[in-house]
């Protein structure tokens, strides 16, 4: 990958989220914008944690990447995760309003403009959120990881879609294969990771589709089916993940 690409954060350029956003809405399914807990608390990584809002600029200083995290307290065993995504956001921000010292970095979101897929920036990108932890004195970066081919297998439960593997024994999935690369370990499934809610209407808006009954629907972008009740007039996408923890090291991992 190009030399000319650069990191950033928020803290040193605060116009870099709105740059961005034009790109996130081409990453990112319509429903995901929509998560009870994101829309609550999602302003603290932009006023509270700028700094630890770090984007990869091209040889023009345009945003082709970010990663979104946040700091909280981590006791470092399984049974002390979060349960999922939506959690560990509700945690750190806790931990910040309380004052408790953080020692973990949780990565929210890694975003990459589909124009720079196969060009490395994944394992730059998550190679870049350890070395953020590590420059702020944090033991270990988790993450709830959105496996990115499981939308193209909904039906399959996340127990068994995360421990998929390839002939040479990588993760199946590619997204997971990136995070398992560069030194992180696959804990377990985070379920329930998100909840999205929102009326019939919105759901036909978000997906395109329409939804005449109830039932459970197959909604592109989606990680499993999204539960329609026209009676109630609610749609609701509870979505599973896959918590990885990369352990701080002062050597930087690079792709196999």
């Amino acid at each position: 990958m190009s030399d000319t690409f650069s990191f950033a954060t928020l803290a040193g350029q605060p116009n870099l989220a709105d740059d961005f956003w034009p790109q996130k809405q081409r990453i990112w399914p319509a429903f995901m914008f929509h998560d009870r807990y994101a829309d609550a608390y999602w302003h603290y990584l932009l006023e509270q944690f700028p700094a630890y809002q770090r984007y990869l600029l091209d040889e023009q200083a345009r945003p082709v990447a970010v990663a979104q995290t946040i700091p909280c307290y981590w006791d470092g065993t399984v049974a002390g995760l979060p349960v999922g995504w939506a959690e560990s956001l509700v945690r750190a921000v806790e931990d910040f309003e309380t004052g408790r010292v953080p020692n973990t970095l949780v990565a929210l979101e890694i975003s990459i403009q589909p124009d720079y897929h196969g060009q490395g920036v994944s394992y730059r990108m998550v190679n870049g959120v350890r070395e953020l932890a590590q420059s702020h004195g944090l033991q270990a970066v988790i993450v709830a990881v959105r496996p990115s081919m499981k939308a193209r297998y909904p039906l399959t439960p996340m127990e068994r879609y995360a421990w998929w593997q390839r002939p040479d024994g990588a993760p199946f999935d590619p997204w997971l294969r990136v995070h398992w690369r560069c030194g992180g370990e696959l804990l377990r499934v985070a379920h329930p990771s998100m909840l999205i809610e929102g009326t019939v209407a919105e759901w036909e808006s978000w997906s395109g589709l329409r939804f005449p009954d109830s039932g459970d629907y197959v909604v592109p972008g989606a990680l499993c089916p999204v539960q329609i009740d026209t009676q109630a007039d609610v749609g609701r996408y509870v979505e599973p993940n896959v918590w990885v923890h990369h352990p701080i090291t002062t050597a930087r991992l690079r792709p196999a």
